[in-house]
């Protein structure tokens, strides 16, 4: 069992480095990678002369040195972290506030009368039937107490 698992990895092996190795030949046939050189320039360009040039001469790659510093304005790790944090429990707290089962029908009646207490800050409200009768009492002791105006004739 031993020799068929070493044959095997051997096997494999060598499976590895011929295909690592064609790999590698097919990419030593492939062109320089240099931007523009396969560009056709139109000879009456005004241009044609500097893009010749440039394409002949070109500048040197830029390099990992050549990266600008970070700007003081932009977040750090820990800061990113912490708006992310904020924006998770922002996140959580919104679906928590509108998920199902977070309101309730109870305790109406406090409701109701707090309610009508700010909508009626005066106190006005209709009659009752005791108040209806005292009304009318005192409208016909009135109405019994008045004298009619003397007729003109």
């Amino acid at each position: 069992m031993n020799g068929d698992a070493r044959t095997f990895w051997r096997t494999m092996r060598l499976a590895l480095l011929a295909g690592a190795a064609s790999s590698l030949t097919a990419c030593a046939d492939l062109p320089k990678l240099e931007p523009g050189a396969n560009a056709q320039v139109d000879p009456r360009s005004p241009a044609a002369a500097q893009v010749n040039e440039a394409l002949k001469h070109p500048g040197p790659w830029p390099t990992f040195a050549g990266i600008p510093p970070i700007p003081d304005d932009v977040r750090n790790s820990a800061q990113w972290r912490a708006a992310i944090e904020d924006q998770e429990a922002e996140g959580l707290y919104a679906s928590r506030a509108a998920a199902a089962d977070t309101w309730s029908l109870t305790a109406t009646e406090a409701f109701e009368a707090n309610a009508r207490a700010e909508a009626n800050p005066l106190g006005l409200h209709a009659p009752t039937d005791a108040e209806m009768a005292e009304s009318e009492a005192y409208a016909r002791a009135l109405r019994k107490r008045a004298t009619p105006p003397p007729s003109p004739r």
